[in-house]
């Protein structure tokens, strides 16, 4: 019985984990695309903003080749906004482990444990 109990706090944790994430990513973009907006009346395109805004978040330099607005407002963000980016950086991460180990749960859950 507390292996069943166990397997489902698990499971739950894991699920609420990837939802959160999930939700981060989405919370934290919309918010940096209206910071870009009120800086630069250019990123009113939600499109263009999001490039922006995924081009700042990642580390190191610039590889992609896009104009020299995007690469502007990308150092913008990093510059004005260095705590939400890796925020985002790591909302990004947890929302492409947790689904992985959703799965690994479940798996163990089904063949290891027999909970399932």
């Amino acid at each position: 019985m507390a292996k069943v109990v166990v397997f489902w706090i698990v499971l739950g944790g894991l699920a609420f984990a990837f939802a959160l994430a999930v939700q981060m990513r989405m919370m934290i973009a919309l918010v940096l695309r209206r910071a870009l907006k009120a800086w630069n009346v250019a990123f009113e395109d939600r499109a263009r903003a999001n490039d922006a805004v995924m081009l700042a978040a990642v580390q190191g330099e610039f590889e992609r080749d896009l104009d020299a607005d995007t690469k502007a407002a990308a150092e913008y963000l990093r510059s004005t906004y260095p705590n939400p980016l890796s925020h985002l950086r790591t909302a990004r991460r947890y929302s492409l482990v947790t689904p992985v180990l959703l799965i690994m749960v479940l798996a163990v859950g089904r063949a290891v444990l027999g909970v399932i």
